[in-house]
């Protein structure tokens, strides 16, 4: 049975119960139960029909997510049509280069929690910067809460509900008992580390494929919890926040901002969590700093009697009292931190995936199906192997339809039925799946030694002090690196602010030290910092062959940010952009052959 099917039967048979909570402008959680959800979804689908939206045709959501996002989402799958989620952070270029690629009709406008007031940062602008150029959009509109603009094609959101009213419901079921599960529903565009954005068109069936492979060994009942925070726009938090959790009835909290999950996680204490490395990155040195500067917990984690009482406790104040099982995926994530979770009893656990699979293609979990260092084995019903130059290749039904529009990109990608992954990497004898890095990224040394930095960046984030790394040495002598410090670990280590004070916000760290006395370029260009970090490096070197050790570094004025396209919208390094932004400074690590210099 494909997701709209079952929304209805959650309608159903949970009318009463909770589908999702979402905070009022109180900051209050206000719960919305599932017949509530397939109601509003239903209006949704029926306006679409009023405004002439017929099978196939394209839907833009351009916002952060909130309930109106998956509502949205739900409303246009229910008749057959096919969302196209744009990432609230899109600059106008690329929701003009999405929109227009995907030949959108409608687009859906709501927030970016992240736009600091800033207006050249909020979605509506950025689409009325370019909404000339949108020759191919019918109408425009604003969800609760969107500042008004004037413009011909934009309408208010009760606006456009009430244009359902004369609808009858017997439409929305026609369409829907006329999907087919090959038919397209959902465009979702790879965040792009390298040039434009490509269109993956993921089927029902990829999707009902996905879910049958994880509801194989990862069952939720009904009302458990757990947090959307991770962009709609993306395979990961989509496949999830609006396909797994309609399968399995589970209560969804949306978070107001991504920098609030931990938080809301604190709250809630969530059942299931699935998260990018940064997350957990974040917890960890937190968890870290707390138990090595506290002898009760350093020294009484070691003793048997206390052991079970101080885990839980850590666990609860991580937001992971009540936690089931969560997933890292989208990057690779430190092995250290993976052990560090599994010896508190925190089940976090490696998964890899793209777009084009969606979502996941292998997972750890409990058990001999655990592996550190691996990312998993493949899912049930799904083949993989390793071509000639170690790249992936995959083969299931959860494999894209293509891509939008362009048959060339996907005749490329997929050959004889096999999904060429772009990732290298091997199977062990038992199964397990190992990522070296992307073929497109792995540095060839000018002595001609292949490198991957992926590996290697992130060992070297394992420095609590650092919070990016990116690696350069392709065509070059050696290795070096930029790094980018942690603000927050600052003020925890450095400055001695108490954790639970640290705002979120890098925006407010920044500022929090100021109303310290200090600067930022107070650390940047601190000789004892660049020492502390210099000796770990050196320690951290030993991991690896000479030729991929860093030998010399540069620590960055600022950290890497979304808005200067340093980072993708789930935090993974664009190393085109760096580089250009960047060049400067990475040119004058090869200026002489002398070792690390300030």
């Amino acid at each position: 049975m494909i997701t709209p099917k079952h929304l209805i039967e959650n309608a159903k048979n949970f009318p009463d119960k909770p589908a999702l909570s979402f905070k009022d402008n109180a900051g209050n959680w206000e719960p919305q139960s599932w017949l509530e959800f397939y109601n509003t979804t239903e209006s949704i689908s029926k306006s679409l029909i009023a405004c002439g939206v017929n099978k196939d045709d394209k839907i833009s959501i351009y916002s952060y997510n909130r309930k109106e996002w998956v509502q949205c989402y739900a409303a246009i799958q229910l008749i057959n049509s096919v969302a196209v989620g744009v990432y609230h952070t899109c600059s106008s270029n690329e929701v003009e280069w999405i929109v227009s690629n995907s030949e959108s009709k409608i687009v859906f406008i709501g927030n970016n929690p992240g736009d600091n007031n800033e207006k050249d940062k909020m979605p509506v602008h950025r689409l009325n910067q370019i909404i000339d150029d949108l020759q191919g959009v019918e109408m425009i509109v604003l969800m609760d809460g969107v500042e008004q603009i004037t413009n011909d094609k934009t309408i208010t959101w009760e606006e456009f509900l009430n244009k359902g009213k004369n609808i009858d419901s017997k439409q929305v079921i026609s369409r829907l008992e006329n999907i087919k599960p090959s038919d397209t529903a959902s465009l979702i565009y790879t965040s792009g580390t390298t040039g434009n954005p490509k269109g993956v068109e993921l089927t029902y069936n990829n999707f009902k494929f996905e879910l049958d492979c994880l509801l194989s060994f990862l069952r939720y009942d009904q009302g458990e919890k757990f947090i959307s925070w991770l962009p709609g726009a993306h395979v990961f938090g989509q496949a999830l926040d609006n396909h797994y959790w309609i399968r399995t009835g589970m209560h969804m909290f949306i978070a107001d901002n991504p920098l609030n999950t931990i938080d809301i996680a604190k709250e809630i204490q969530p059942n299931l969590f699935i998260s990018v490395p940064r997350v957990y990155e974040k917890v960890y040195s937190n968890l870290k700093s707390a138990i090595d500067s506290k002898a009760i917990l350093k020294y009484g984690l070691k003793l048997p009697i206390l052991n079970k009482l101080l885990m839980n406790k850590l666990r609860v104040a991580a937001g992971f009292g009540n936690l089931k099982f969560a997933i890292s995926g989208a990057a690779p994530i430190n092995p250290n931190i993976l052990e560090f979770f599994q010896s508190l009893n925190i089940p976090v656990y490696e998964g890899w995936g793209l777009t084009e699979t969606t979502a996941g293609a292998t997972l750890n979990y409990w058990n001999e199906n655990n592996k550190i260092g691996s990312v998993g084995k493949i899912f049930p019903n799904t083949q993989i192997k390793v071509a000639d130059d170690g790249e992936l290749l995959l083969k299931g039904e959860n494999i894209m339809k293509g891509y939008y529009n362009n048959p060339e990109a996907t005749n490329a990608d997929i050959v004889n039925g096999w999904f060429h992954t772009g990732d290298v990497g091997k199977v062990d004898e038992q199964g397990f799946v190992y990522i070296t890095g992307r073929k497109k990224e792995i540095y060839v040394s000018s002595a001609g030694k292949n490198i991957a930095p992926l590996v290697i960046e992130e060992t070297m984030k394992s420095i609590p002090l650092i919070s990016q790394c990116f690696l350069i040495g392709d065509d070059k002598k050696y290795c070096s690196a930029l790094f980018t410090l942690d603000v927050g670990v600052i003020l925890r280590d450095k400055i001695g602010i108490d954790l639970n004070n640290i705002p979120k916000d890098p925006l407010q760290q920044v500022k929090m030290l100021e109303n310290n006395s200090r600067k930022l370029s107070d650390f940047t260009d601190n000789k004892d910092i660049f020492s502390e970090i210099e000796k770990d490096v050196s320690k951290l070197n030993m991991e690896f062959s000479n030729p991929e050790q860093i030998k010399k570094f540069k620590i960055l004025p600022r950290d890497f940010t979304i808005d200067d396209g340093e980072l993708t919208p789930t935090l993974k390094i664009r190393r085109k952009q760096i580089n250009k932004n960047w060049s400067s400074v990475i040119d004058s690590l090869y200026e002489s052959n002398n070792v690390n210099n300030e």
